[in-house]
């Protein structure tokens, strides 16, 4: 795959999960706290990587979690059911599964103020030309006050204007809701929730984003992909 391509194939990725959240986010903490917080630069980084992690976006896809060595660094515990592993955030945060084909480039994952973790992982499924991107936005502590316009701007984000579904799970309060939106390849699946935890303020975002690749039939739809969507979405625990 030829450099350009590569790049192009980044920018989709990150126009996709809409990487804008944690800036948009970043601004509601400012807000509440009356000062400027100084964006860590690792974010810009994630940018800014070496063309050797590039390929990571690329023909990495088709490698798996533990041969991986980036992604490998994430994961606490291997074959943990059949065709998943079990991963934890680098600030010790949270902790979910894992599909065994998922990959994690290291330009898709930052830090920032040591407080909140961004992360993008991908996988495939070829045989009905399907690939995934979930993107989690871990929180260590959030202000209370505004959790409320938390989840409002998450669903700007996610381009939903709906109303959350609510339960309570894992010691966690859950916000989910699913749509179905046109790509240029063909319809695209975005599962989303916001999860609170019921003791700390801790918080963390989740999107699940189901697309057709390019050059063939694909067929998506909610129930198909919701199995899968559920399955990440409740393995999701905060760690204290």
């Amino acid at each position: 795959m030829n450099k350009w391509l590569r790049i192009s194939t980044l920018c989709a990725v990150l126009l996709i999960v809409g990487c804008n959240t944690a800036n948009n986010q970043q601004e509601l903490e400012e807000e509440v706290n009356g000062e400027e917080t100084q964006e860590d630069s690792s974010t810009e980084q994630m940018l800014e990587d070496d063309e050797a992690e590039q390929e990571g976006v690329g023909n990495e896809y088709d490698r798996l979690a533990v041969e991986h060595e980036f992604t490998k660094s994430f994961l606490v515990e291997s074959d943990v059911e059949p065709g998943f592993h079990q991963m934890r955030g680098k600030l010790d945060g949270f902790e979910m599964l894992i599909p065994e084909n998922a990959i994690i480039p290291s330009m898709l994952h930052a830090i920032e103020n040591n407080a909140i973790e961004t992360l993008i992982f991908t996988f495939n499924n070829h045989s009905e030309k399907k690939q995934y991107h979930v993107k989690l936005m871990y929180y260590s502590k959030y202000p209370e006050e505004v959790k409320q316009n938390y989840l409002n701007v998450f669903k700007d984000e996610v381009g939903f204007d709906g109303e959350y579904q609510y339960e309570e799970a894992n010691d966690l309060e859950m916000y989910h809701e699913s749509y179905e939106d046109d790509g240029d390849n063909g319809p695209v699946l975005k599962y989303f929730s916001y999860l609170f935890s019921k003791h700390r303020n801790q918080a963390i975002s989740y999107e699940f984003i189901g697309v057709c690749q390019g050059g063939g039939e694909c067929s998506l739809s909610l129930e198909e992909e919701a199995e899968m969507a559920e399955k990440l979405m409740y393995s999701i625990r905060l760690l204290d």
